[in-house]
């Protein structure tokens, strides 16, 4: 007989990813137990593994869960009936307020992926690809000549997204800058350049 699932199974999945990133993202992924995620989440060790069975698999799903509903919201917001440089800026917003609201799962992304089988890791490559072509669309519609040598698409996107990933390394939504306010200067920053770029 199957064992049925508690009804709350479901958060207590989710608990256990969000103590993990923290952890992850705080001491390392090699440096974490599951028995220190365990205590993290008031549980044994034993009933960890009753949702995940390694702890590269807490890695994973924190890494997949958070790439798979970034690649949703963005690939949504590229699709909206505006104009493309408006579209590029809610791209650039969008992704910076997540990676605020979310930054140990953001953080754990950067890092800790090497740490997954290649399998895996191939995963959240293929992923993580299809971001960059959303992007790579936007950028083509704003300036198709710029973007017109195939040899200069990806390049191009990976500038921006080398800016939106490195820059939550040192960022916090607490500090002096909101997260609108930075994603607005990023936008004008990529698009207009340091030397034409002017803010309020």
């Amino acid at each position: 007989m199957s064992r049925v699932r508690a009804d709350d199974y479901d958060d207590k999945k989710q608990d256990i990813l969000d103590q993990a990133a923290c952890l992850f993202a705080e001491k390392g992924f090699q440096s974490t137990s599951m028995i220190d995620v365990a205590n993290a989440c008031g549980a044994s060790k034993s009933r960890l593994y009753h949702y995940f069975s390694s702890k590269e698999e807490v890695l994973y799903a924190i890494a997949s869960e958070h790439t798979q509903s970034l690649h949703a919201e963005l690939a949504a917001v590229a699709t909206l009936p505006l104009p493309a440089e408006e579209r590029f800026a809610r791209f650039v917003t969008s992704f910076v307020q997540r990676a605020a609201d979310s930054r140990h799962e953001h953080l754990v992304l950067m890092k800790d992926v090497a740490f997954l089988p290649d399998n895996r890791r191939n995963q959240l490559l293929k992923l993580e690809g299809k971001i960059v072509e959303v992007l790579v669309g936007l950028l083509e519609e704003i300036n198709p000549g710029l973007l017109k040598p195939v040899k200069v698409k990806t390049p191009y996107a990976m500038l921006l997204f080398g800016m939106l990933i490195w820059t939550f390394t040192w960022y916090e939504k607490s500090g002096t800058m909101t997260p609108e306010e930075l994603a607005l200067r990023i936008s004008k920053l990529f698009l207009t350049g340091f030397k034409d770029s002017t803010f309020p």
